[in-house]
């Protein structure tokens, strides 16, 4: 099918299951816009008065839904004005695509109307390489297909963050014949799945506690593994704590939650935290703030207490503290894998053990 870039990237939007995309159009991607109006495409557009409300408006769509939503710019001004929101999404570990667009590739590095190029030939991708999972720059339609599902698939596997490609305006207009791939056949089934032996040392370290909490991170929250977590600690007997972005994790009028952990956390939280022999991590990256500074005995005392730790990203496990048994997986499934290994048996003993921690 002959296709223009504008028209590729409107199109792989439509297919991959993108219902809106926010923006301020201007010159950098009129063919783009154009693209997103024509029929077959029809992706409703939400104008914004600031570009970084459209990513803001993206990085929100995503946390309450749990699916991508679009963002698009022009060029200069109008694409860095988003890097405050992409910032935020790709710290947060959420999920969005962003789109923008540039001077024509033949004009990049002549200074071109609110070009970035005094280091680099158009250097806005450099900017947002800092700040996404990936930031890719199309130099001709033929190769549009490919870099979309690739960004579709960085943005979609592993942990979750914000993906940007920039399209060129004469890439825009160009015309060739070009076949958008099926997002389904260039992405892994399914989520990743914990070490058995992992879960198996985690079981017999969390069963082994007198004192266990549970903090729940902002990896728990997106994979949607509030259940699991609350009937894992109603099995075991343990307290369970919030990061900033872990919010929502559990009841906070259920009878186990101890509140918030770190600066902003409550009292209780801190202190019943800190005296734990075992934490378990779910999805927690163990920031300044969520650690009170890292200060000793504040809000964790690892060591002498052991750590827990899963996350989806390997490059979190040990990054702090260092860890018991370090899990890297959904934070959903691994729960189910813990939970799976504790009989009835083994959680009444835990629980009898818990008593007085309890109370």
């Amino acid at each position: 099918m002959k296709l223009t870039g504008g028209q590729i990237v409107a199109k792989a939007l439509k297919e991959y299951g993108v219902e809106y995309v926010a923006g301020v159009p201007g010159h950098g991607i009129w063919s783009l816009f154009d693209a997103f109006l024509e029929e077959g495409s029809q992706l409703p557009f939400i104008q914004v008065m600031h570009e970084q409300s459209a990513v803001h408006m993206a990085d929100g769509y995503f946390r309450a839904s749990g699916r991508p939503m679009a963002c698009s710019t022009s060029v200069g001004p109008g694409a860095t004005n988003t890097i405050i929101g992409l910032a935020t999404a790709y710290c947060d570990s959420t999920s969005l695509f962003y789109v923008s667009g540039s001077p024509q590739t033949y004009m990049h590095g002549h200074g071109t109307m609110q070009e970035i190029e005094r280091q680099q030939d158009n250097a806005f991708p450099r900017i947002t390489e800092q700040v996404t999972k990936r930031a890719w720059q199309a130099q001709s339609v033929q190769v549009l297909p490919s870099i979309m599902h690739r960004a579709f698939n960085a943005m979609l596997t592993g942990r979750p963050g914000p993906v940007h490609v920039e399209v060129p305006m004469d890439v825009q207009v160009e015309a060739a014949d070009v076949t958008i791939h099926p997002l389904e056949k260039r992405l892994p089934i399914g989520v990743a799945y914990p070490d058995p032996s992992a879960i198996e040392a985690a079981v017999k370290v969390l069963l082994s506690a007198e004192r266990p909490v549970i903090v729940a991170g902002g990896g728990a929250i997106t994979a949607n593994a509030s259940s699991e977590l609350t009937r894992l600690a109603e099995r075991v007997g343990a307290a369970v704590s919030i990061t900033w972005n872990g919010k929502g994790a559990i009841s906070e009028d259920h009878e186990l939650f101890i509140g918030a952990v770190g600066q902003t956390g409550t009292t209780c939280g801190n202190k019943i935290t800190a005296s734990a022999d075992v934490v378990v991590s779910v999805g927690c990256r163990f920031t300044d703030w969520s650690a009170s500074s890292f200060a000793k005995g504040v809000s964790f005392s690892i060591p002498p207490g052991k750590l827990i730790h899963i996350d989806l990203d390997p490059r979190e496990i040990g990054k702090t503290y260092p860890t018991e048994v370090g899990i890297v997986s959904d934070a959903k499934v691994a729960l189910e894998a813990i939970l799976a290994l504790i009989s009835e048996g083994d959680a009444k003993k835990a629980l009898g053990k818990r008593e007085q921690f309890l109370a």
